[in-house]
């Protein structure tokens, strides 16, 4: 099982993170962590530090010539000063160590702007130990002589395996050690490296084309597919639903009633139903193969009763993979009792200084026979709830 850390989401040195730290824990099979608070609470920022990080690391040089590109118009590309580079800092459990039997934890590190990467580093925390993997680090002396091409200090630790100097030399300003070496086979960065490549889901919102273009891809695949997600959306009262089919690239359904049949493409059903139809087809793929499935907006267009009955689904059916779903929504309708662990619910709300700062349910006193954990949060117990004010609109309103 993976758990995940996500960090040091900063708004550059010398200021304070966009991000105070958010913990995921290393839970068993089948269960979900959620994050929990108000609309503009920086809820979703670590969602879009993953996706950028995850865009940057798995961008070859031979597909994109400037992944950090990705970095444009997102709230940790630079600090207040300008020119100053984000760091995204990442840990991810690897599983054990097979000499000590302790937990092996990758820590990578990306200090970055869109232009050029400044720092990269992975270590692995074993135990109590820190042990250098890599480090990778600009010559800012370098940047004199050709800011467009600068030059990196490099050192390994003992235990690296794979490709070290021959390699070096080949990889630009704008493209990650980790990426290059994981190519080449290294036996230290292909695993953690795999783990962005194949494991890391992040779920689009079910709106757009590349929603569609999963769904078919995946049918496509698994055309056993077809039956279980239509038996999915059964279970949450969809039952006009007869067949789903793909046709020319684009996915089809067929709808029954009591007098016809009729057919409509994926792009002109309800926003709700494309959504259902991702996130179900995402969870038959958690249930064969690891993955850590992120989906930003969980809520969105759904029923709360439909809500926390397909959580109950993921932890029921996720059973053979270990795989681990991180949801981020506004609704409290996750914090019903016993639908999730207390150690996998986290709120989310902004400090006095607009940094987004997360606290865990696990760390509030609690009482199982008197589990008032909704109530209570809509109560204000555990902050992360708006703050409401009046508002008029007026029609002759001055800018003052």
């Amino acid at each position: 099982m993976m758990g995940l850390r996500v960090q040091d989401l900063s708004a550059g040195y010398g200021e304070r993170p966009i991000i105070e730290g958010l913990t995921l824990p290393s839970l068993g099979a089948g269960e979900v962590v959620s994050v929990v608070g108000p609309n503009g609470a920086g809820k979703s920022s670590f969602v879009r530090a993953l996706e950028a990080l995850k865009s940057i690391v798995c961008a070859t040089a031979d597909e994109v010539e400037n992944p950090l590109s990705v970095l444009a118009g997102t709230s940790f590309a630079y600090s207040e000063e300008k020119g100053q580079p984000a760091t995204i800092s990442i840990r991810v459990y690897m599983g054990l160590d097979e000499e000590s039997g302790d937990s092996v934890v990758a820590h990578y590190t990306l200090r970055s702007d869109r232009a050029m990467i400044w720092e990269e580093s992975l270590y692995h925390m074993v135990g109590r130990s820190k042990k250098r993997m890599f480090e990778r680090k600009i010559k800012e002396e370098s940047l004199l002589l050709d800011p467009a091409n600068p030059a990196y200090t490099y050192r390994w630790g003992k235990m690296y395996r794979g490709d070290k100097k021959r390699l070096v030399n080949k990889i630009d300003a704008q493209h990650t050690f980790l990426e290059a070496s994981a190519l080449k086979g290294s036996e230290t960065t292909l695993p953690f490296y795999r783990w962005f490549t194949e494991q890391l889901h992040l779920l689009p919102m079910g709106v757009s084309n590349l929603s569609e273009k999963y769904l078919v891809e995946q049918l496509t695949a698994h055309p056993e597919w077809v039956g279980q997600l239509i038996n999915f959306l059964w279970s949450i009262d969809i039952t006009d639903i007869r067949d789903v089919r793909v046709r020319d690239d684009r996915i089809v359904f067929v709808h029954t009633n009591v007098t016809q049949h009729y057919a409509t493409y994926f792009s002109l059903e309800s926003l709700s139903l494309r959504r259902l139809c991702l996130i179900g087809v995402a969870f038959f793929e958690s249930f064969t193969t690891q993955k850590t499935l992120v989906i930003d907006d969980f809520g969105m267009l759904l029923h709360p009763h439909v809500l926390t009955h397909i959580v109950e689904i993921f932890e029921a059916c996720n059973t053979a993979t270990g795989s681990q779903m991180l949801v981020v929504d506004c609704n409290p309708s996750l914090l019903e009792p016993g639908l999730l662990r207390r150690d996998g619910v986290y709120f989310a709300e902004k400090d006095s200084e607009s940094s987004t700062v997360y606290t865990s349910l696990a760390d509030y006193r609690y009482s199982k026979a008197r589990d008032k954990t909704q109530v209570q949060y809509m109560g204000g117990a555990f902050g992360s709830l708006p703050i409401l004010s009046e508002f008029n609109f007026t029609a002759n309103a001055k800018e003052e």
